[in-house]
């Protein structure tokens, strides 16, 4: 039967798809990692890679083995904290993407705290790429992220609504038009949200759809840094309403609502299929649906 080291070292080689990509990140020699390999094809009288020159392709058997394997480990790593924690705090490790950690992560953090004191949350905030990255490797308990989650291990939840804005400095032509059109997009500047964001992701697929080429100026995962680049009118921007509030209160920018087009998305709570559901992790998705409802109510009431 493979132990729990084979298979943390069989999810790494099916992950990075080189064993000496694996090797590398384990911090262990290739032939290591080529030896369990082959012993877990012996074990278990099936190829698990298809070997080729560039990288390796997982088997139908090696998938079977890894979807078993991801279940293995997430529940053993589990166990470990729940033991570890047993008599003390229970431990939650969540994750939130730029826009989240920016306007609403250290509201629900105190409000968790405020209504389950012997939850002990650690916070891991960047783009949707990376927070993505860290639930497949059971890194995070759960997520809150504003951008699409693409791997089908990950189970996600619409939860929070949320809406996008294009934003420009006072002295750029659009900063005098009550809106704008998408053809008056075709080929301005932008100053972009950093690849593997959420918020660029959505932008990106809306200009695609809609035929509309344009120009990536900047790029960076600061809202700070962006909405300094527009104020100064070297470009158009694009960020979530909540991101950008205070800067539009105070006239540094303008908001420029496109006609005819919805920028309204949601927040997404996330987690890994094969991380069992903890009882912490129960309580803070009440919390934030909770939350939500009460957002709505206020803003319908």
């Amino acid at each position: 039967m493979a132990t729990l080291k084979q298979l943390k070292i069989f999810i790494a080689v099916a992950e990075y798809k080189k064993m000496s990509e694996a090797a590398k990140r384990l911090y262990i020699s290739q032939p290591t990692v080529s030896q369990i390999i082959s012993d877990l094809e012996a074990e278990y009288h099936t190829k698990l890679f298809e070997r080729f020159p560039k990288e390796l392709k997982i088997t139908q058997s090696g998938q079977l083995l890894l979807n078993s394997a991801r279940e293995i480990v997430a529940i053993h790593e589990n166990l470990e904290q729940s033991m570890k924690n047993v008599n003390s705090l229970r431990p939650l490790r969540i994750g939130a993407t730029l826009t989240i950690g920016n306007t609403l992560m250290g509201t629900l953090v105190e409000r968790l705290l405020a209504q389950f004191p012997d939850i002990d949350p650690t916070v891991f905030v960047d783009n949707t790429k990376m927070v993505e990255h860290r639930m497949i490797h059971n890194e995070l308990d759960i997520a809150l992220v504003e951008g699409i989650i693409v791997r089908q291990e990950i189970i996600t939840e619409p939860v929070i609504e949320d809406s996008l804005c294009l934003i420009c400095g006072k002295s750029h032509p659009f900063a005098h038009k009550t809106s704008v059109t998408m053809e008056d997009l075709r080929h301005q500047d932008f100053i972009m949200r950093e690849k593997g964001s959420g918020t660029r992701a959505i932008f990106e697929n809306i200009m695609l759809t809609h035929h509309i080429p344009f120009t990536t100026k900047w790029e960076c995962c600061s809202r700070c840094a962006i909405v300094d680049a527009v104020r100064h009118n070297l470009g158009l921007g694009v960020l979530s309403v909540r991101c950008v509030q205070e800067y539009l209160e105070n006239g540094q920018i303008v908001l420029c609502p496109v006609e005819n087009v919805s920028m309204k998305r949601y927040f997404y709570l996330c987690h890994n299929q094969s991380h069992p559901i903890n009882s912490q992790m129960q309580d803070f998705i009440r919390m934030v649906k909770s939350m939500s409802r009460d957002t709505y109510n206020m803003q319908y009431a």
